[in-house]
């Protein structure tokens, strides 16, 4: 997709050609768009505007942390949009966005739905200023993160569903769905690495420190976007509390199985003990003994029985068979 410049014009919002921005900016307030980091518009765009080279860098090389950087001409911020096509799949878009005087540029790899949406507003008038327009870009963003997380949310309500159905006997059957936990808590560490840092970004726009977009009434948008950002980073706290709560409920599980299968294997190894006593001492080569008795033979054989009888009893009151 090429480079395109908005430009609202009094009533309606007007394309024009890249490399009219440093013109048009002056009058009426310019969003330019730039979906190719490497391209020729945005080096020319850079040569223009005067954008820091080490701001330049770090939108043509991606791969940054979210944070806000002050230049003399311009402001650097970096964000992330965030799309979730299936319940196991997260889309990180990084955003570069330059806020010079009565401009913004964006630059970015691709497309993501929450420029189209801003980008429709912007065309039907609803944002008469840069300011308003930073703040739908960053809201449209920030809004579409409660669906991205409620899909781990989810995620782990049915693993946890499908762990305690069987924590039974089929306690090995979950083997799977633990994994995906682990998976899930992977994930959910590396979405907070991403969110995390933009509350340091919205902090600056909350204080106006921005002279660009010091408009009356401004910071109470930026605001409603900070606690937005909260809240996700709340929420993505709780799902990896809650991922790891399962995982020690299963692992306690399974030691809990184990501890069953243990009782059970010692309840019969110590019967056995007792009938390897006996038949232990006919072994012996006594010639006192008359190993050739029927008589001692079978009350032997009574008080092997008696006695296993007695060890199965005691340990099936106790619980441990």
């Amino acid at each position: 997709m090429p480079a395109r410049l908005l430009v609202k014009e009094q009533n309606a919002v007007v394309d024009h050609p890249a490399d009219q921005l440093s013109e048009l900016r002056g009058e009426h307030p310019c969003w330019l768009d730039i979906s190719n980091p490497q391209s020729e518009e945005f080096a020319l765009v850079a040569q223009e505007l005067e954008l820091h080279p080490l701001a330049v860098e770090d939108a043509q090389h991606g791969h940054q942390r979210p944070k806000i950087d002050q230049y003399e001409t311009h402001y650097f911020i970096v964000f992330y949009a965030l799309e979730s096509p299936s319940p196991d799949v997260v889309n990180y878009h990084e955003v570069a966005i330059f806020v010079a005087q009565n401009a913004i540029v964006t630059v970015h790899q691709g497309d993501f739905s929450a420029r189209k949406i801003v980008e429709k507003r912007f065309i039907e008038g609803r944002l008469q200023t840069t300011g308003l327009l930073l703040h739908a870009l960053l809201d449209t963003m920030v809004d579409q993160y409660f669906a991205v997380v409620d899909q781990f949310g989810e995620r782990i309500e049915l693993l946890e569903q499908f762990i305690t159905e069987e924590s039974g006997p089929n306690l090995h059957r979950a083997h799977a769905p633990l994994n995906e936990l682990f998976l899930v808590k992977r994930d959910l560490l590396h979405l907070r690495k991403t969110v995390a840092p933009e509350r340091d970004v919205l902090q600056v726009l909350v204080r106006g420190d921005i002279r660009e977009l010091r408009e009356a009434g401004r910071r109470a948008y930026f605001q409603d976007v900070y606690d937005h950002i909260l809240r996700v980073t709340d929420e993505i706290d709780t799902f990896r509390e809650l991922s790891s709560n399962v995982i020690d409920a299963y692992l306690a599980a399974a030691s809990n199985r184990l501890n069953e299968v243990m009782k059970v294997l010692t309840s019969i190894a110590t019967v056995l003990l007792v009938l390897t006593v006996v038949t232990g001492f006919f072994g012996q080569n006594w010639a006192f003994i008359p190993y050739g008795s029927v008589t001692l033979f079978w009350v032997a054989m009574a008080v092997t029985l008696v006695a296993a009888v007695g060890l199965v009893l005691y340990f099936r009151r106790r619980g441990w068979l």
